[in-house]
């Protein structure tokens, strides 16, 4: 018995455990390199190179894919040519394609080039959103694009009562003490509370329960996907299922305010359809349920009419609008505030000026709001969310070929280089300056042209220049079909 229990510790001496990590390090790698998609070997390589030790470097050089995507887009990109960030450890290779070709890349059926299938991989997707349809099928994407510009008269007088509250409710009113605070965590605190209000209604957007469990979905979100990256794919289903397990609970907990509601209201929808006498004068709130409960039944999806789908839909939902505009609001703000007082008078002169002007918020000011819309851009330019963006996995079986001749075979991510166009004289003068004017000075100039002067101006190159005027050298809301 003694023999037994002097063998089994032996078995776990420091030395063996060190053995064995580094022993499961080195086959998770090899595993890993060996399963990803090749990029093509015709076009050029940033990092160590394109052969086997090669890759193994590259592999374990977490911390360089930052400096090879500038390094590839200055030798490379700018000269209209396509090169290939390779894989390292949690992150897949990236084929970065030239200025010169983003637009035929954002032509590609979905067929072909899928947005989807990019989100549904690095968001993990089968793991993290409770079921995987809800990724493997946006459906609330379409909801959202075919609703939400249409009815913005309505959400507009929403948002002008729910923001005051929201700031206030954080930042307080009290304009003569100095108070300190987290600038990101206060937006994480507000921006749930405004995006429920337009999207679910002030009953919702009130309850603290519900908006816990929403911000506590997205933080598992990234979590969960910050630790999938780590792991190799073969253990994907075992970590994976195990890491959904926070994001299941967290959309059950949310659940229980939702779903409720979403019951309740298809039960006055199908009423009032049905001639319900109590129902005549009864008006369908105009928001998210009944946005995808009267897509779904034009659609003819009955899939999506259902409670628990149109009540998992609003998870993705609010991961997106969570943790983008949180952090987009964060870098606003920190670079207005930044940039000087002058900066922020200007500002708050248009904002007082417009509202005087229109009597309130409305559509038609907040679209005159040109020097915020600027300050808004600039900023997204100077401090992009990310370095590549709007990636699309190639799944045509028999790949694809670029109008240079380059083959991508299936599997394999293709990507636009944002944040080194963001920052390049060719596109911007100054590209390293904060110019929260920017965009705005052309726009503020023209309102004050004569007749004959305007006739002289190319209006619609001017107009391109708005935030949410997306184009393939202004990507932070996409382009093309997929653009938010």
């Amino acid at each position: 018995m003694a023999s037994d229990t002097t063998e089994s510790s032996s078995l776990f001496t420091l030395s063996h455990i060190a053995t064995a990590v580094i022993t499961y390090g080195i086959c998770t790698t090899i595993y890993n390199f060996v399963t990803a998609p090749k990029p093509p070997t015709s076009i050029p390589w940033q990092g160590y190179g394109k052969g086997w030790i090669a890759g193994i470097r590259n592999f374990t050089a977490v911390t360089q894919s930052k400096d090879w995507l500038l390094e590839g887009y200055a030798k490379y990109n700018r000269q209209g040519n396509t090169f290939v960030i390779p894989q390292t450890l949690g992150m897949p290779a990236e084929i970065v394609l030239p200025q010169s070709q983003l637009r035929w890349m954002f032509d590609q059926p979905d067929s072909v080039m899928s947005t989807s299938e990019g989100h549904y991989d690095f968001l993990q997707g089968k793991y993290s959103f409770v079921e995987p349809i809800i990724l493997q099928d946006p459906y609330h994407e379409h909801v959202i694009h075919k609703n939400l510009v249409r009815n913005l008269n309505a959400i507009i007088p929403v948002l002008a009562e729910s923001v005051p509250l929201a700031v206030q409710q954080v930042w307080g009113k009290d304009t003569h003490e100095w108070k300190k605070m987290d600038l990101l965590q206060s937006f994480m605190v507000t921006i749930p509370r405004i995006t429920n209000d337009m999207l679910l209604g002030k009953a919702l957007s009130q309850e603290r329960k519900f908006l816990e469990a929403i911000v506590s979905f997205t933080d598992d979100v990234i979590r969960n996907l910050s630790i999938m990256l780590l792991v190799p794919r073969v253990l994907h289903p075992i970590v994976g299922n195990l890491c959904g397990l926070s994001s299941s609970y967290h959309y059950w907990r949310a659940s229980k305010f939702t779903m409720p509601a979403i019951k309740q209201r298809i039960s006055d929808i199908t009423k009032k359809d049905a001639g319900d006498a109590e129902y005549k004068d009864w008006q369908e709130p105009s928001d998210f349920i009944t946005w995808s409960y009267r897509t779904a039944q034009a659609d003819g999806r009955y899939d999506e009419m259902q409670p628990d789908r149109i009540a998992k839909r609003i998870m993705p939902i609010n991961f997106a609008a969570i943790h983008t505009t949180a952090i987009t609001s964060y870098d606003v703000l920190s670079q207005i505030l930044s940039a000087g007082p002058d900066v922020t008078e200007k500002l708050r002169e248009e904002a007082y000026r417009i509202f005087k002007e229109e009597g309130g918020w409305t559509k038609q000011g907040l679209s005159r709001m040109y020097r915020m819309d600027s300050a808004i851009r600039e900023s997204q330019r100077i401090a992009p969310l990310s370095l590549t963006f709007a990636g699309r996995k190639v799944i045509a079986k028999q790949g694809i070929t670029t109008p240079d001749g380059v083959h991508i075979g299936y599997g394999n991510l293709v990507s636009c280089p944002w944040g080194p166009m963001a920052t390049d004289v060719e596109y911007n003068e100054n590209p390293k300056v904060f110019d929260a004017f920017r965009f705005s000075r052309a726009r503020e100039e023209y309102e004050v042209m004569s007749a004959e002067e305007k006739k002289k101006v190319d209006v619609l190159k001017m107009k391109q220049t708005g935030m949410v005027t997306t184009a393939t050298h202004h990507l932070p809301f996409g382009h093309g079909r997929h653009a938010w």
